[in-house]
């Protein structure tokens, strides 16, 4: 395949189920990272560290284990909200509030206990 760098094109430029983005500061693992947090719904969840000012892959699709929020009350197939505060740091809920993104569904995985497994669910905006 020849090489298309700075060349425009139509069609599929990369696979799908992760985007690519330079964050200005570290991204841990298993973070759900809003490049435009206060402007736009749009996030993935790193899979691996990404340093600050490189190159990252960030998942938009599958099932993630996260720690289980003070308070939150499982039930699956129940939407679950995230909101940020910043880039890289914000709290789940069960709830819907004021700048709250449906990141996805609460889904029971085998094998897995004591996680709130939310299977993503992109293309959603943020709360009013």
């Amino acid at each position: 395949m020849a090489d298309t760098f700075g060349v425009a094109q139509n069609g599929r430029v990369q696979l799908g189920g992760r985007f690519y983005a330079v964050p200005a500061t570290d991204v841990e693992t298993n973070v759900i990272y809003m490049p435009k947090y206060s402007e736009s719904p749009f996030f993935g969840i790193t899979e691996r560290p990404v340093s600050a000012n490189k190159l990252g892959a960030f998942a938009t699709e599958g099932v993630f284990a996260f720690d289980i929020p003070e308070g939150f009350t499982s039930s699956e197939g129940q939407a679950v909200y995230y909101k940020p505060t910043s880039a890289t740091t914000g709290t789940l809920s069960a709830t819907a509030t004021s700048g709250s993104v449906r990141i996805g569904y609460e889904v029971n995985e085998p094998g897995v206990s004591g996680k709130l497994c939310v299977y993503l669910a992109p293309g959603n905006s943020l709360e009013a």
